[in-house]
């Protein structure tokens, strides 16, 4: 397998940080996307409606190909041996952290933009996230 090891038990550890760091996200950027769907909308708005949404999909592409390249990699280390029949088990946990890393990843850097920027949109920039 590979030198980083994925279980089942350490897959839904890692779901369990990313629904921490996605609440916090959406916490600071709900104003922002309620201002962008409002009638009224801000130019700028807009603009960071677009950047979630092109954020999102590049992550989907990432792990997509994360993904793949994981059972490609598996498969390969299976037809020449190199996967024991104790590694079987967390074969799909592998795959499925490889797919998920990309979606992780972003909102973890999503989470630590939201924590240094002020949080404009509900108090003028008066005030950080904790």
């Amino acid at each position: 397998m590979a030198s980083r090891r994925h279980t089942s038990a350490g897959l839904a550890a890692d779901f369990g940080i990313a629904a921490l760091h996605a609440g916090f996200t959406l916490w600071h950027r709900l104003p922002m996307l309620a201002a962008a769907l409002a009638l009224q909308g801000k130019a700028q708005d807009a603009a960071e409606m677009q950047r979630m949404m092109s954020e999102k999909a590049a992550a989907l592409a990432n792990g997509m190909v994360d993904a793949q390249r994981e059972m490609m990699r598996l498969s390969a280390a299976a037809m020449t041996g190199r996967l024991g029949f104790a590694d079987l088990p967390h074969v799909s946990a592998a795959i499925a952290a490889a797919g998920l890393r990309p979606a992780f990843r972003t909102v973890r850097q999503i989470r630590g933009a939201c924590a240094a920027a002020p949080n404009a949109a509900t108090d003028g920039g008066a005030s950080a996230l904790p």
